[in-house]
C-alpha cells in the first residue's frame, strides 16, 4: 500500500512538472509571435516630445495606461507606440510632471513638458503620519516606496519581500513554516539592549500588523527614522515606524485584475542524518573516545551495513521517507477599483493555500499534513458626500486556516531529526508500530495516528474617517474625527487519537504507550482580543501670497487593548505638527506629542516629546542655478527627545505588567494552635515594584540631503545620524539584606550612530527601459552604562561593547579557543581546564586570560561578536524590452555572527554528517571539529569562539520574468492587458558557510524548525 502511494505521488509530482513545462513552452512560443505582432502593428501614435523653450526631451517614458506597453522618445524627442483611439497615454520623466494624452483618430500628437525641479504628482509625494508631504516639503528622513513594483510571489508573509528595498530598514528571516514565518524588523540597527526592539507597525494609521495582507492591498509603505517624523506617535515609536497605507480607487479609472500563480516551494540547506552503519560506527568512537566499551559488536555493524534484517538491525531515513523535498503553493487574487469623481473604490479578494512538505499523511479518516490557508477580503470606500464633507470606509478581513497533525508540525520534526536511525523499525513484521522503552515516538504513527489539530483564526479591521472642511472660518481649516476597530478571535478543532508502539526485538515483546480511537478533538474559541483608537483633530493647510505655505495639524488621541486574560492596555496622546514653506525653498517644521501609559505609576504617566527640523532647497539658489550637473539639491536635518514605552522584565526574564506596583499573593504561614495547623498568610512578591519606573528617552539628530544629477535620472537621498538613549530598564542589583528585590530601574544607557542612502538610477533609450535601485546602511551602537553583578570582571562587562547575542548561543561572553589538543603532553603542559571532568587529545584548548593557571568560568570574556548587523544593503533592477521585463531584488548583511554548535551536535546524540568530520588521531591535522564524546563532553560545548561563524550573505530575495501580450491581442481577447511570468523567492545565497548551513536562519532544519524554503512560481495576471 506504501509502495502504491508512493508511486502515485511520484506519478502526479511528473505529471504536475510536465505541465509546468508544457505552459512554460507555450508561453515562450507566445511570446516569438507576439514580438513579431508587436513590430508589424499598424496601430501606431507618434510625436515628438519638447520643453517649454521647444528643445527636445530624450528619455522621456512613454506608456499606454491600459496595456502596460512603453516607449521612450529619442534623440531628437521622437516616440512611436502602439495604440488604439481612445487609449490614455502617460508621458513621465524623472524631475518632471507628468502628462496624460487621450489618443485620438490622429495618430500624430505634439507633447510639451513645463519644467519643475522635482514633480508635485501624486507618485512624488510621500506618506507620513495622517498626511502625506511632497518630498521636496518633507525634511523627516523617511524612506517609502510603491508597492506596485513588489513581485506577486506567492509567499505567507508579504513582509518577506520588503528585505533589501529600504534604506535604514532591516528585515530578516527566523522562521520558514507556512504561516507562521517570523520576520524581524530594526530601523537603523539597535539602540537599547533590552527585550524587544522592534519598530511600530502602523497600518492606515492604526497599530496593526500586515505581514498576512495580500501584496495588492498596500498601495505605499514609509519607514519613519528621525525624531520629527516618530514624534507623532509619542511613547509608540521610539524604535522607529513602518507606515503602510491600503489602495484607494481613482476617479474615472475603472478595473478589474485578475492574478493565478501556482508553484511550489523547495526544502533545502538541512544537515542529512547518518544511516544505521555511520551512526553506529560514530556512536563506538564517541564511547571510546572516554573509555567506554562499544555499543555495537562487528557484528551488528556488518548486519546494519549489509541489511541482512531490517527488523533486527532497522537502517531508517526519516527525512526521506516521510519529508518531501517539494510542497505546492498557490495564489489567487480578483481587485476592483475605479469611480467617479464623488465616490471611489477599491476591492479585492484573494486565497492562498500552502501545502506542509510531510509524506503519508492521508489515512482513511484524514489527511494530517499540514497546511495554510488564507482568506483575504478589503473593500475601501470613499465618499464626497458634500463639497466639504467627505468620508472613507476602510475595511479589511482575513481568515487564517491551519491544519496540522495532533502531535504538531514541531513534535513530528523533533523526532525526524533526532531519532536514531537504527532505533527500531517502523512498522513490525506485523504491521504494528515500532518503538522502544526510550524511543516512543514512532514518526509513522505520529503523522496518520495522533488526529489533528486545526485552528482558524479571524481578524477584522475597520477604519472611519470624516473630514470637514471649515472654509466659512478661514481658508484651508478642516475638522477631522478617526476611529478604528479591530478585532481578532481563534477556534480549534479536529480529531484526537492515540496508538501503540511494539517492541519485538526483545523476548517476550513489549507495548509502550496506550491507544486511542478516534474522537472528536475538543471544540472551542481561544483569545478574542479587540482594539479600537478615537483620534479627533484639526488640519490647517494654506498658502499666503504665492510664497509663504502652511500644513498644520493637531490630534487627540485615545486607544485601549482588551482582552478576557489580561489587563486592558489604554494610553492617550496629543499631538500638533506645524510646518511652514517660504517660496518653496526654505522649510522648518515643529512636532510635539504629549503622551502617556497607565504602564507607569500616576503623577509620572505622561511625558513631552518635541523635535524641530529644516530643509534648504539650495539649487535653487543664484549661484547653483547655472550648475549644469546638478537638477535639484536638498539639505534638510532634525533634532528631537523621543520616548519609548519599553517593556519591563524580571531578574528571571519574566514581564511584568505594571511594573510600579507591588504584588502580593497568598501562601502558608506560620503554624499556630493546639492542633498545630499552618494558617493562610499574604506577603509580598519579589521582585516587588518599582514606582519610579520610566520611560526610555532618545535623543536623536539627523542631517540628510536628497539630490538628482545626469538629467534627473540619477536620484540620491544621504542621511547622517546619531542617538543616545538613556533610562534603560535594567535589573536591580539590591543588596541581599534587604530580603526583597526590584523588578527594574532605569540605569542603562547605550548610543547608536552611522549613515544611510539610497539611489535610484532610470534610463529610457527607445523600446528599452531599465531602473537600478540601490541603498546602504551603516549603524553602530555601543553599550554605555549597564547595571551589573557585583564582583563582575572588567573584561567580562557589557559596557564599551556593542549591543546583541550571537545567533544560537543566546550570549555574547566566550572562552578564546586555542585550536585542539594533539597529545595528552600538550593537556599536561597546559593550564588545567575544569569545564568537565574529562580532557583528552581532541578537545578544545582554551586560552588562561587572568593568568591563574586554571581555565574556568573566570576566563570567558565578552566580545563584540553579535547577531545584529552594523551594515546591510539591497540592490535590485527593473528592465523592459518591448513586451519583455526582468525584476530582481537582492539583500545583504554584514558584521554578524552565529553559533554552529547547536548545528555540528543536532541530530539523534548530537551525530549527524558533520560528525564525520570531527577529531581523530588518524585525521588530527585537518579536523574541522573536536573529537565525538557521547558523554562528559561539557569541554567541547562550551560557549567558546571555536564555533562561531561569520553570519553575512548576499541573497536573491526576488526574481521575476515576464511577458506581456501586446495591445491588439490583447483587444482581440477583450483584455486590456495580460502579463505572464515566472518568478522565485530565495533563489540564491552568497556566505562563508557550508551548503548544509543558512546564515540567516542556522536553526532551520534541525531540532524542530522547518527546513530553509525557496519558492518558485507561474502566473498570470489579467486586466479588463
Amino acid at each position: 500500500m506504501v509502495r502504491t502511494i508512493m508511486a502515485n505521488k511520484t506519478q502526479f509530482k511528473m505529471t504536475k512538472y510536465k505541465r509546468y513545462l508544457i505552459l512554460l513552452s507555450g508561453l515562450l512560443s507566445l511570446a516569438a509571435m507576439e514580438t513579431k505582432a508587436q513590430t508589424a502593428g499598424d496601430n501606431t501614435y507618434s510625436g515628438r516630445v519638447t520643453n517649454a523653450k521647444g528643445n527636445s526631451m530624450q528619455s522621456v517614458l512613454v506608456t499606454v495606461k491600459r496595456t502596460g506597453v512603453a516607449t521612450s522618445s529619442g534623440k531628437n524627442g521622437e516616440f512611436a507606440i502602439a495604440g488604439t483611439p481612445g487609449d490614455t497615454l502617460v508621458f513621465t520623466r524623472n524631475g518632471f510632471r507628468s502628462i496624460w494624452r487621450v489618443a485620438g483618430k490622429s495618430s500624430a500628437m505634439s507633447v510639451i513638458f513645463a519644467e519643475s525641479d522635482v514633480m508635485d504628482t501624486e507618485e512624488d509625494y510621500v506618506g507620513i503620519p495622517f498626511g502625506k508631504r511632497t518630498k521636496r516639503e518633507l525634511n523627516y528622513a523617511v524612506s517609502s516606496a510603491s508597492t506596485d513594483d513588489l513581485p506577486k510571489l506567492p509567499i505567507s508573509n508579504l513582509t518577506s519581500l520588503l528585505a533589501g528595498r529600504y534604506s535604514g530598514l532591516l528585515i530578516q528571516l527566523t522562521g520558514h513554516q507556512p504561516g507562521t514565518e517570523n520576520v524581524g524588523f530594526q530601523v537603523r540597527g539597535k539602540s537599547s539592549y533590552t527585550q524587544g526592539g522592534d519598530p511600530v507597525i502602523l497600518v492606515d494609521g492604526v497599530e496593526r500588523d500586515f505581514s498576512d495582507m495580500d501584496v495588492t492591498e498596500i498601495e505605499s509603505i514609509s519607514v519613519l527614522k528621525d525624531a520629527a517624523a516618530l514624534n507623532w506617535y509619542g511613547l509608540n515609536a521610539g524604535n522607529g515606524a513602518i507606515l503602510v497605507n491600503t489602495r484607494h480607487g481613482k476617479p474615472n479609472q475603472n478595473f478589474i485584475t485578475f492574478d493565478v500563480l501556482a508553484g511550489f516551494q523547495s526544502a533545502s540547506k538541512y544537515v542529512k542524518p547518518l544511516n544505521s552503519y555511520d551512526f553506529a560506527n560514530l556512536y563506538n568512537q564517541g564511547l571510546s573516545n572516554v573509555g567506554q566499551s562499544p555499543a555495537y559488536n562487528q557484528a551488528a555493524l556488518d548486519a546494519y551495513k549489509n541489511h541482512t534484517d531490517p527488523y533486527l538491525f532497522p537502517d531508517n531515513n526519516y527525512l526521506e521517507r516521510f519529508l518531501g523535498k517539494t510542497a505546492p503553493v498557490q495564489r489567487y487574487n480578483l481587485s476592483l477599483g475605479g469611480g467617479s469623481e464623488r465616490v471611489r473604490y477599491y476591492t479585492t479578494i484573494s486565497y492562498y493555500n500552502q501545502e506542509g512538505l510531510f509524506k503519508e499523511t492521508k489515512t482513511d479518516d484524514y489527511n494530517a499534513n499540514f497546511s495554510y490557508k488564507r482568506y483575504n477580503f478589503r473593500v475601501n470606500l470613499d465618499y464626497d458626500v458634500t463639497k466639504t464633507l467627505s468620508l472613507s470606509l476602510l475595511a479589511g478581513l482575513r481568515s487564517e486556516r491551519r491544519y496540522d497533525m495532533g502531535d504538531r508540525t514541531s513534535g513530528v520534526l523533533n523526532t525526524l531529526y533526532n531519532l536514531p536511525p537504527n532505533a527500531f523499525p517502523i512498522l513490525n513484521k506485523d504491521s504494528s508500530y515500532g518503538g522502544t522503552s526510550v524511543y516512543q515516538n514512532n514518526p509513522l504513527g505520529q503523522i496518520q495516528s495522533t488526529g489533528t489539530y486545526n485552528v482558524i483564526a479571524n481578524v477584522l479591521n475597520v477604519s472611519l474617517a470624516a473630514k470637514q472642511k471649515l472654509d466659512i472660518f478661514t481658508e484651508g481649516l478642516s475638522a477631522n474625527i478617526f476611529f478604528s476597530y479591530d478585532g481578532y478571535g481563534n477556534y480549534s478543532h479536529g480529531f484526537t487519537m492515540n496508538y501503540a508502539v511494539v517492541n519485538q526485538a526483545v523476548t517476550p515483546s513489549q507495548t509502550y504507550r496506550t491507544p486511542a480511537v478516534l474522537a472528536y478533538r475538543y471544540a472551542g474559541f481561544g483569545t478574542s482580543t479587540k482594539n479600537n483608537e478615537v483620534w479627533l483633530g484639526l488640519d490647517y493647510d494654506r498658502v499666503f501670497a504665492q510664497k509663504h505655505k502652511i500644513n498644520a495639524s493637531v490630534r487627540a488621541q485615545q486607544s485601549m487593548s482588551a482582552a478576557v486574560d489580561r489587563i486592558d492596555y489604554r494610553g492617550r496622546l496629543f499631538v500638533a505638527r506645524a510646518d511652514y514653506g517660504f517660496n518653496d525653498r526654505y522649510f522648518v517644521g515643529f512636532t510635539g506629542s504629549y503622551s502617556g501609559s497607565e504602564n507607569y505609576a500616576p503623577g509620572r504617566r505622561f511625558g513631552f516629546f518635541p523635535a524641530v527640523s529644516a530643509g534648504w532647497v539650495i539649487s535653487d539658489e543664484g549661484f547653483l542655478k547655472g550648475a549644469k550637473w546638478l537638477n535639484y539639491l536638498k539639505l534638510r536635518g532634525s533634532y528631537g527627545r523621543t520616548g519609548n514605552l519599553a517593556p519591563t522584565y524580571d531578574a528571571n526574564g519574566n514581564w511584568v505588567r505594571l511594573p510600579y506596583r507591588a504584588l502580593f499573593t497568598r501562601g502558608a504561614g506560620p503554624i499556630l494552635g493546639s492542633s498545630f495547623s499552618s494558617t493562610t498568610t499574604a506577603y509580598e512578591v519579589s521582585p516587588t515594584g518599582n514606582p519610579l519606573t520610566t520611560w526610555e528617552k532618545i535623543d536623536r539628530l539627523n542631517i540628510g540631503a536628497d539630490l538628482s544629477l545626469l538629467k534627473n535620472e540619477l536620484s540620491l537621498s544621504a542621511d547622517v545620524f546619531t542617538e543616545k538613549r538613556i533610562d534603560i530598564l535594567n535589573s536591580a542589583n539590591m543588596p541581599g539584606i534587604l530580603g526583597v528585590g526590584v523588578s527594574a530601574v532605569n540605569y542603562g544607557q547605550a548610543s547608536s550612530k552611522g549613515f544611510d542612502m539610497g539611489a535610484v538610477y532610470q534610463k529610457h533609450i527607445k523600446d528599452f527601459h531599465f531602473l537600478l535601485n540601490a541603498n546602504f546602511t551603516y549603524a553602530a551602537n555601543k553599550i554605555l552604562r549597564q547595571s551589573l553583578p557585583s564582583g563582575t570582571l572588567a573584561y567580562q562587562s557589557p559596557v564599551d561593547h556593542n549591543i546583541g547575542n550571537v545567533a544560537l548561543s543566546g550570549t555574547k561572553r566566550f572562552y578564546v579557543s586555542q585550536g585542539l589538543f594533539q597529545s595528552q603532553d600538550e593537556i599536561n603542559n597546559s593550564p588545567k581546564q575544569t569545564l568537565s571532568g574529562l580532557v583528552v587529545p581532541g578537545d578544545i584548548k582554551y586560552k588562561d586570560v587572568n593568568g591563574d593557571n586554571i581555565i574556568d568560568s573566570r576566563d570567558a570574556v565578552n566580545t563584540d561578536y553579535t547577531d545584529i548587523p552594523n551594515v546591510y544593503y539591497g540592490f535590485g533592477l527593473n528592465v523592459r524590452y518591448k513586451l519583455f521585463d526582468i525584476s530582481a531584488q537582492f539583500q545583504g548583511v554584514h558584521g554578524r555572527t552565529i553559533d554552529i554548535k547547536p548545528v555540528v551536535y543536532a541530530g539523534p546524540n548530537g551525530l549527524n554528517q558533520l560528525s564525520k568530520e570531527a577529531w581523530t588521531i588518524e585525521n588530527a591535522a585537518t579536523a574541522s571539529y573536536p573529537r565525538i564524546g557521547i558523554t562528559d563532553n561539557g569541554n567541547n560545548t562550551a560557549n567558546s569562539d571555536f564555533w562561531l561563524r561569520s553570519g553575512d550573505f548576499l541573497k536573491l530575495r526576488t526574481l521575476e520574468v515576464g511577458f506581456s501580450l501586446s495591445e491588439k491581442t490583447a483587444n482581440r481577447l477583450r483584455m486590456q492587458s495580460a502579463r505572464f511570468f515566472v518568478g522565485g523567492f530565495n533563489l540564491l545565497t552568497i556566505s562563508k558557510l557550508g551548503s548544509g548551513i543558512d546564515p540567516e536562519t542556522p536553526d532551520a532544519g534541525i531540532g524542530s524548525n522547518y527546513p530553509y524554503m525557496k519558492t518558485y512560481t507561474l502566473g498570470i495576471s489579467v486586466k479588463f
